[in-house]
């Protein structure tokens, strides 16, 4: 299926099978307070994943000491457990995937993205034995293999529901046109699916970076980028900037400060490109994420860091409709819904 200029209503119903989010409705997302006086502090949820970057630069360069309150930060090992969090009331505001975030929007956890991280962020990794079939037989791979090898090519990624799980399933059933049944999907942290990609416990995978890169860095990997997303849907959505309804109504200072921020760092890594990739080892760990690593990461065609939430809308309505198919979710969303762009407007001509 070509895919420029898809309608997010140009889906074919193949998909089979519910990939699930399992969020409450919530209606408050963080202890931000009623109007008045500024919170003492804030709780971000976060990922240690390349799309999180803007989050990177502004812990490194401090950008956040003069916010007013103080800054808790929560790691979680994928998008769905960091909402789940959300819909328990642990969390102000996230950099949060694309997929994830629209699944707890969908399914009342009050919240809106006001910023843009990322664009085309996903990577198709295989090891030479998948690659092989694909190159010579494109969709019909899947099929070749299981007759072949006698069984169907097992692909990890991270947990069901995240954006490279969805990303995955889509590729299969939207792209492809094939029942996600050809395929063994297994969802793992970010920590846990680098090992397995690079240990030989999967065919192929669907990630992002840095996770790509490292497996291309592994001597004893043969893993190795076979396909980007800007090949399967150009725009892709990766992560967002994502606060609580509560901190947007009692605090909107603070979160246009906190847009302000952002934006802040996205030029900073569009000018410094080397300097920021060194931030996101100095977070992650050096021993997990070497610097050179990190550096050749953010050269990656999937490392295209954007602010500009408009860029998205199109696409991240496609999702919805997909994750209504997945089962996922049954609230069909509108742009209002899901996008807060008047933070963005104030505070940048363009980015």
């Amino acid at each position: 299926m070509h895919t420029d200029g898809l309608s997010r209503r140009g889906f074919l119903g193949r998909v089979g099978g519910a990939t699930g989010l399992a969020v409450g409705a919530a209606g408050c997302l963080g202890g931000g307070g009623s109007g008045g006086s500024t919170p003492d502090s804030l709780t971000l949820g976060t990922l240690n994943v390349f799309p999180m970057m803007q989050y990177f630069v502004i812990d490194q360069q401090g950008w956040y000491d003069d916010l007013g309150p103080t800054i808790d930060v929560k790691t979680f090992g994928g998008g769905p457990p960091l909402v789940q969090a959300y819909a328990s009331g642990d969390i102000d505001f996230a950099y949060v995937g694309i997929s994830p975030g629209v699944v707890a929007i969908a399914n009342g956890i009050a919240s809106k993205v006001v910023a843009a991280n990322v664009l085309e962020p996903n990577v198709m990794v295989g090891d030479a034995t998948f690659r092989s079939y694909w190159e010579d037989h494109g969709a019909a791979a899947f099929e070749r293999f299981r007759e072949a090898e006698g069984r169907k090519p097992r692909f990890a990624t991270l947990p069901a529901g995240s954006t490279p799980d969805v990303f995955l399933r889509y590729w299969i059933t939207e792209t492809l046109g094939l029942d996600l049944d050809v395929v063994e999907i297994v969802g793992q942290s970010p920590s846990a699916l680098r090992s397995t990609l690079s240990s030989g416990n999967a065919d192929a995978g669907s990630a992002i970076e840095p996770i790509p890169t490292a497996l291309q860095a592994n001597p004893d990997s043969d893993m190795e980028p076979f396909r980007y997303a800007g090949e399967i849907m150009p725009g892709q959505p990766g992560a967002v900037l994502q606060p609580s309804q509560s901190l947007i109504d009692d605090h909107p200072d603070l979160v246009r400060r906190l847009v302000e921020i952002h934006v802040r760092a996205t030029e900073f890594i569009r000018e410094n490109r080397m300097a920021a990739a060194g931030m996101a080892s100095d977070v992650i760990g050096s021993d997990i994420l070497p610097a050179d690593v990190a550096e050749r990461a953010i050269r990656s065609p999937a490392s295209n860091f954007i602010s500009d939430p408009h860029r998205i809308v199109d696409k991240t309505l496609v999702y919805n409709d997909f994750h209504q198919q997945l089962g996922s979710v049954d609230t069909d969303l509108a742009a209002e819904d899901v996008f807060d762009h008047g933070f963005y407007d104030e505070v940048s001509d363009g980015g």
